[in-house]
């Protein structure tokens, strides 16, 4: 059994991260990835200026309080399963009134029914124990005609997008970064197999797309 298998069983089974993985995560990885959450906070700022954001596994809070800085009339809430992930956010955004982080289980999102105007995720998809029961979810909190941008690691992309994602990053940080993408996403041929059959059997049914972006997957549903 690879390495990079045995990194993903672990994610599975312990669906919130320990204490002292998120410590470690606030210090080093998100170093790794501001560049590519820097400009999702800048999509979806253009894509929404008010209203409820969700950010479903919000981890340290980096891309909430970029989001936060950009759209100051947006309420956003971080909903995270590591109290760990949720003190430190917590800390971080002291100086932020437009957004908050919670201690909850995104099967169970502890919003009102078409409530939420947006819902992102950032790499933590490949944690959930039951992503059917979390996609439902999702449909349920958010407003008709509103969408969910769930974000994921995606392991072996095109050879076009790995060339794009050298020039823009460099070989070295491109080769740490797609080392995190192996442990933290779906391989390509599981999105277009797998997860694409997960999807068509969720309230989502058909309205969805896959794009990738930034060595992500971008997977957007629309309620």
């Amino acid at each position: 059994m690879s390495l990079t298998k045995i990194i993903r069983d672990i994610q599975v089974k312990f669906e919130a991260i320990p204490a002292p993985s998120a410590i470690l995560y606030n210090a080093l990885i998100k170093r790794i990835l501001s560049r590519p959450e820097l400009k999702i906070a800048q999509e979806i700022s253009q894509k929404i200026e008010k209203g409820i954001l969700i950010d479903l596994g919000s981890g340290t809070g980096f891309l909430s309080i970029e989001i936060a800085k950009r759209a100051p009339l947006l309420n956003i809430y971080g909903i995270d399963l590591s109290r760990k992930m949720v003190e430190i956010a917590s800390s971080n955004a002291r100086s932020f009134k437009n957004v908050k982080f919670k201690f909850a289980n995104a099967m169970n999102i502890p919003f009102e029914t078409n409530f939420v105007d947006l819902i992102v995720s950032t790499g933590s998809f490949h944690h959930w124990k039951h992503p059917f029961k979390v996609f439902n979810e999702c449909y349920r909190i958010l407003k008709p005609d509103c969408e969910a941008w769930i974000y994921d690691g995606c392991s072996n992309p095109p050879k076009d997008e790995i060339l794009k994602l050298k020039q823009q990053y460099g070989v070295f940080k491109y080769l740490f970064f797609s080392q995190i993408q192996k442990a933290h996403g779906f391989p390509w041929k599981i999105y277009n197999t797998k997860i694409k059959r997960l999807l068509e059997h969720t309230k989502f049914k058909h309205n969805f797309q896959m794009i990738l972006s930034d060595g992500w997957m971008k997977i957007i549903l629309k309620k």
